[in-house]
């Protein structure tokens, strides 16, 4: 029988080392994580570079890094010491302008107000004041709050200090007039089919007799709307959307000279008359200046493109 245990001699005893490893597994780990880290060299060194390394170890894509980096650098430095120098004062000057922009705009609400009320006897409520900065002036556009559906738009600029006004009151108001005319015998005409009346004067025909157009209506030479249609001061712009896509020009021209065959019987002969697609693309455009010229598709097509 062999003993429980044997016992070597002291020389070939394995000594246990505190964290339980001996001594041989301690060399056997050390010798394979020098080979991995032998590998691993070589691995590097034999690896491709990428394009990323290339263009980074470019020495003319360094000297172009080293020259934004400076600059960006430089330009830091200078907005620092400008920043400290002028204690703010770009700040505030941003602010001031702001500040004076504000008050600007609200000079243009309570001043056109003003001048709303006392030329129509009529109260409106401004809905909304833009800026154009490129031919700097105001675009305001206002409702009448006795007649919600009368849009008008105020082109606002300033001359001497003061604010110039110039409203097209009378487009909302001749428009309400052909709602109850044109409009129920067009959606007779052309039951599908989206459309608006864009605009109803003519301000070739304005300009001399009446510089501002809304003398026409307001003015010591006030004129009805009838008596505005005999006298052919109308230009009526008519657009509609087709919904048919595809549709033959042949067809649509039928459908335009319907269009003013209608706007003719109600003495009305200048128009303009647009169709637009789905998309919102022009497709076909009739300019008529004189529409008892036009008996005929044939007569149309000279006159649309």
């Amino acid at each position: 029988m062999l003993p429980d245990f044997v016992v070597l001699p002291k020389d070939e005893q394995i000594h246990i080392e505190k964290n339980g490893m001996t001594q041989m597994d301690r060399n056997l780990f050390e010798a394979m994580n020098s080979s991995a880290d032998k590998f691993k060299r070589i691995a590097e060194e034999n690896k491709e570079p990428t394009l990323l390394d290339k263009i980074l170890t470019n020495r003319y894509v360094k000297a172009a890094l080293k020259t934004v980096l400076f600059i960006i650098a430089a330009v830091f430095c200078v907005l620092v010491v400008l920043y400290l120098l002028m204690g703010g004062m770009v700040f505030l000057m941003l602010d001031a302008i702001f500040k004076q922009f504000s008050s600007e705009e609200k000079r243009v609400q309570e001043e056109l107000a003003i001048h709303l009320k006392n030329k129509y006897q009529e109260e409106f409520r401004i809905e909304k004041v833009e800026y154009n900065g490129t031919i700097d002036h105001y675009d305001v556009e206002v409702h009448s709050v006795a007649k919600p559906d009368y849009k008008i738009r105020v082109d606002v600029s300033e001359k001497n200090k003061q604010f110039v006004f110039r409203d097209d009151y009378v487009q909302a108001f001749w428009n309400a007039e052909l709602k109850e005319t044109v409009y129920p015998k067009l959606q007779e005409l052309l039951p599908e089919e989206k459309y608006r009346i864009n605009k109803v004067s003519d301000y070739h025909s304005l300009y001399g007799e009446f510089q501002d157009e809304n003398a026409i209506i307001f003015g010591p030479k006030y004129i009805s709307f009838q008596e505005a249609i005999d006298r052919q001061l109308l230009y009526l712009d008519v657009r509609y959307e087709r919904l048919e896509d595809g549709k033959a020009v042949g067809d649509e021209l039928k459908n335009v000279h319907n269009v003013v065959n209608l706007v003719k019987n109600l003495q009305i002969n200048r128009m303009w008359i647009e169709i637009r697609s789905k998309k919102d693309r022009r497709e076909l455009s009739c300019r008529i200046n004189d529409a008892n010229r036009i008996g005929s598709t044939a007569d149309l097509e000279k006159v649309c493109e």
